[in-house]
């Protein structure tokens, strides 16, 4: 079988998590690939046996392994989420909510990964489309943790208009929304206070960050649900993130349309570890990380 590795060169120096990576693949009788140009990043991939630099588009991949941070991990899904395939991820990052495998336990994990002991999460992504006030189209992506509605460079307060399945919900003003899947409950929204959902759910969470009201209230909408959120007139332009990606430059008057995207997302699950304790031991482990940088 064939396994995408894709690595994050800023995270993993020298590229040795990856050369190691290839290497075990290689020894248990499956095929490293890695994308095209990775050659000349790092040579010394081309001395490890059985690697090959192709594009994964037209080499029948098995899984894409990640190696970085949970960013890492969102950019690599962006470019290949339309592959019939799985995702995985070695975690060099801080946290790793997104990442199953971890440096200790490379050797261990690959080979579970490459045995098949393992089971697979259908994860929810969403739709984002942006029109204009004329209604005409301006920009249409797809993303797996959220998308978030922020203020621009100056700290003025954005306002907002929610609207769920058609009625208005609330004319918010604050710092912006948060619009989740279960997947980045974990992220942002959790940060802005929002409900922590176990990864397959398919519920939508919209999630307030810093309302200026005396209730800031977390609204979860069905994985049926529209959400649209309409822009008044504005004088400081507030930023839309898919994954924390760029995407359109926002006008007066836009409106932004969220819906559950057809397909979902198949990551690994290798750990047998409750859901609710991982997210509690990542977190911690945040704290560590950062404590003995």
């Amino acid at each position: 079988m064939n396994y995408g590795i894709c690595s994050n060169g800023s995270r993993d120096t020298g590229y040795g998590t990856a050369i190691r990576t290839a290497q075990i693949i290689a020894s248990l009788g499956s095929t490293p690939v890695f994308e095209m140009g990775m050659d000349e990043e790092c040579p010394a991939l081309k001395e490890v046996p059985g690697v090959v630099f192709a594009d994964f588009a037209e080499s029948d991949i098995k899984a894409v392994i990640s190696i970085g941070g949970d960013g890492t991990f969102l950019s690599k899904v962006a470019k290949y989420r339309d592959l019939d395939t799985e995702f995985v991820g070695i975690n060099l990052g801080s946290i790793g909510f997104l990442n199953e495998i971890m440096f200790d336990d490379l050797e261990k994990d690959l080979g579970q990964l490459l045995s098949g002991d393992y089971s697979t999460i259908d994860r929810t992504q969403l739709k984002c489309d942006v029109y204009n006030k004329d209604g005409e189209l301006k920009g249409s992506c797809v993303c797996l943790n959220d998308i978030i509605i922020v203020r621009g460079a100056k700290p003025h307060i954005t306002t907002l208009v929610l609207s769920i399945d058609g009625q208005i919900i609330e004319r918010f003003r604050g710092d912006g929304l948060v619009i989740a899947t279960a997947t980045g409950s974990s992220a942002y929204s959790l940060s802005a206070g929002g409900p922590i959902l176990m990864p397959d759910m398919k519920d939508i969470i919209v999630t307030p960050i810093c309302s200026h009201t005396l209730n800031g209230y977390t609204y979860v909408a069905t994985s049926e649900s529209e959400i649209k959120i309409g822009l008044e007139k504005i004088e400081t332009v507030p930023l839309i993130c898919p994954d924390g990606r760029d995407f359109v430059e926002l006008e007066s008057y836009d409106s932004i349309v969220i819906k559950r995207y057809d397909k979902v997302l198949k990551t690994v699950c290798l750990k047998k570890d409750s859901f609710f304790s991982n997210v509690r031991k990542k977190i911690v482990q945040r704290g560590y990380f950062y404590e003995n940088r």
